[in-house]
């Protein structure tokens, strides 16, 4: 019964549960993206307390958010005159379109 059990498995499945759950290849690599969580919790609005597939639905919003306020602040200035010559992130506008 039990090597039946086994064969039905999907390989690299967590015995426990979670299905479909693909786990890092080695232990660098999960410590790499447990820092990388650590970090977005840090940056976005609200991170700190949601969980870790919620996380990446509210980092999309947050982006989305940010660069609708950032066209907006570019049409604000377009419509005062401002010069964006000299500007120190003349380049950071390539990026984010």
């Amino acid at each position: 019964m039990e090597e039946i059990r086994q064969r039905r498995r999907p390989r690299g499945s967590a015995s426990g549960g979670g299905a479909g759950r693909r786990w890092p290849s080695s232990r660098a690599a999960g410590a790499a993206l447990r820092r990388k969580v650590r970090e977005l919790r840090r940056l976005v609005p609200g991170g700190e307390e949601a969980p870790a597939g919620a996380l990446l639905a509210r980092t999309a919003g947050y982006i989305a958010r940010l660069r609708a306020r950032l066209e907006l602040l570019r049409a604000l200035a377009a419509v005062y005159g401002v010069v964006a010559a000299g500007r120190a992130d003349a380049g950071a506008g390539e990026c984010m379109s």
